[in-house]
């Protein structure tokens, strides 16, 4: 029986296993909890739909490595409407994903010209006056709109369920210095929604983490870097492109160091 929630917000489908371990792990081995993803962008970096596609496919397979060495997975999937929204998830057993696909908006928030130079942070500011999904599935019209449908997605996923923490990354750029603009918008969507002040809030440190001395333990190590590996590989397999690639020093840190959190209870 579920008797507790965690939600796991943010901005891309890799962001929960590199900056939020070992606690999204210990909460999908719970088996009194249930584990909702949210991720609001597509994290496209302005490609095609087969980047995107495989990202997320490389989330599904993160949750499916931790699952497989204890139990038959179960999987569905479709879409569902909120606040007017229509939303793709995707669940396993415990674990649900929904899939916001938003634009990235690029390291500065500037966003991509494939995408009209769209982004959160842009959308936050009011530089423009719309923001859509990249596969057409919504359109939302101003900020306090989806900052609604996180919410609305929070209530439909914790509701008679009074134990809810909520994951996501510091937007104070003080305690969180030089993170992507779309982990930093995505922080403060959540905060914009009054629901979380009745939450355990988690707030990681995101891209610095990496400057932090502290490593994981063997076991924490081993699930981490096996989740991670399990989204590498299938990115890779459905694009021929490395994640790694772009920085094997920088997913070395990332990788072997504990996050740095922040709890707030309610």
């Amino acid at each position: 029986m579920v008797t507790k929630v965690s939600f796991y917000v943010v901005a891309h489908a890799d962001d929960w296993q590199l900056f939020m371990q070992p606690n999204a792990y210990n909460d999908l081995m719970d088996s009194v909890s249930k584990v909702v993803f949210i991720i609001t962008t597509a994290g496209d970096a302005g490609g095609t739909k087969a980047y995107w596609d495989a990202r997320e496919e490389g989330c599904k397979s993160s949750i499916r490595f931790c699952m497989a060495p204890s139990t038959a997975i179960m999987e569905t999937s479709g879409t569902k409407e909120f606040s007017h929204h229509t939303i793709t998830y995707w669940s396993a057993n415990n674990a649900k994903c929904y899939f916001l696909r938003l634009p990235d908006g690029n390291l500065d928030g500037k966003g991509f010209s494939s995408n009209s130079y769209q982004s959160l942070g842009r959308f936050r500011d009011g530089q423009i006056k719309t923001l859509s999904a990249i596969d057409g599935s919504a359109t939302y019209d101003n900020w306090t709109g989806f900052s609604a449908s996180l919410k609305s997605i929070i209530e439909f996923e914790s509701n008679g369920i009074t134990d809810t923490t909520i994951h996501y990354l510091n937007p104070d750029i003080n305690t969180n210095p030089n993170d992507h603009a779309d982990h930093v918008a995505t922080g403060h969507a959540i905060m914009n929604m009054a629901i979380v002040s009745g939450m355990r809030q988690i707030l990681y440190v995101g891209y610095s983490v990496g400057n932090r001395q502290k490593n994981l333990d063997s076991k924490d190590l081993f699930w981490k870097t096996g989740m991670f590996a399990a989204y590498e590989k299938a990115v890779y397999d459905a694009t021929d492109y490395s994640t790694l690639r772009e920085s094997v020093p920088t997913y070395l840190r990332w990788s072997l160091t504990m996050p740095d959190f922040i709890t707030i209870n309610p």
